[in-house]
């Protein structure tokens, strides 16, 4: 009888002690399916929490937008020089009709946007580029836009000097005349040392230039000094490379052309930006005031999408323009000469 009691007590105990291991496994459970609650929990706020940025972002931008467009069409007044002969100055309205022929002013404003300069949509003609009022420039260095037009016999004589983008322009712009000494890369710091390929053979720029005389120079560099230049150099290192195109042409006309804008939402390094072109620009039309046989042609009349920028169209890599800007820069080319 007690070994039955014994082994009922026993039975009890172990059920007892099941009892309460399967009462602590709920816990445990229930701790797992807290866990999954809180994870959905924390991903559907995540995601959420994307849409409503998202939404308010987008908000913002259509309201920045339609802010700047409604600036964009303010009337605004600038102050021109008429080429006329009467030589009297005029007050236009930039959006009215015509060339306006506006004079550039050696940056004074280091390039501030004018809200009434225009817009990156605005549709470019080659015959009539654009002048954006954000490029107004006093200098009398400045190459003005002539009546009539050149054609491509006007560089028969000319020699162009530059880096990739003067090859682009070889390459894509259609002139059928010029010689072209470029090279990728080429720099007003390393120019004198770079080599060039011709027909001669693999020579220095100085060294192309001792051969046959020349009736016009034209130079487009300063696009690989961005970023990394000591500025306080580059103004007597332009100079003296100019003094030496002088020397061995006396007789050419030289045109220094202004470095463009680039598209900095597609280029790939920071100091490849605009601020340091317009310091680059700044210093290249220094020295063409320095120096009375060098004259300034602003290529950024054409290419500035009113925030001096380029315009967004107008190069798949933020740089190098596509064949329909260049066609326009040989356009535009033919348009500005002395």
């Amino acid at each position: 009888m007690a070994a039955r009691n014994s082994s009922k007590t026993r039975s009890s105990r172990n059920r007892r002690s099941s009892s309460r291991t399967r009462r602590k496994r709920r816990p445990q459970n229930n701790m797992m399916v807290l866990r999954l609650l809180i994870l959905v929990i924390v991903v559907l706020v995540v995601f959420e929490g994307r849409l409503v940025y998202r939404m308010f972002t987008q908000h913002s931008s259509a309201e920045n937008t339609a802010t700047v467009q409604n600036t964009e069409n303010a009337p605004q007044e600038v102050t021109v020089t008429d080429t006329s002969s009467s030589g009297e100055e005029t007050m236009v309205d930039p959006s009215a009709e015509g060339d306006g022929n506006i004079v550039l002013a050696g940056f004074s404003a280091t390039g501030e946007y004018n809200e009434a300069s225009g817009s990156d949509s605005q549709a470019l003609d080659p015959d009539q580029p654009a002048v954006s009022s954000a490029e107004v420039i006093n200098s009398p260095a400045l190459v003005q836009k002539q009546d009539t037009s050149m054609d491509d016999s006007y560089f028969s004589d000319a020699v162009f000097i530059g880096d990739s983008r003067m090859e682009g322009f070889r390459n894509t712009s259609g002139i059928t005349q010029g010689t072209f000494l470029t090279s990728v890369g080429m720099s007003i710091d390393a120019l004198p040392e770079t080599r060039i390929t011709t027909p001669d053979g693999n020579i220095t720029v100085y060294q192309a230039l001792s051969g046959r005389q020349y009736g016009k120079i034209y130079m487009m560099l300063g696009t690989n000094d961005l970023g990394y230049y000591p500025w306080e150099m580059f103004l007597d290192d332009v100079e003296t490379i100019l003094g030496q195109f002088h020397k061995l042409q006396p007789k050419a006309v030289i045109y220094i052309c202004s470095v463009i804008y680039v598209d900095e939402s597609k280029t790939t390094t920071d100091y490849v930006n605009n601020e340091n072109v317009i310091t680059v620009n700044k210093y290249l039309l220094q020295a063409c005031e320095d120096l009375d046989y060098c004259h300034y042609i602003n290529l950024n009349e054409m290419f500035n999408n009113g925030y001096n920028a380029l315009l967004s169209d107008a190069s798949q890599d933020g740089v190098h323009l596509y064949e329909k800007y260049t066609k326009m820069m040989l356009q535009f080319l033919k348009n500005h000469y002395i």
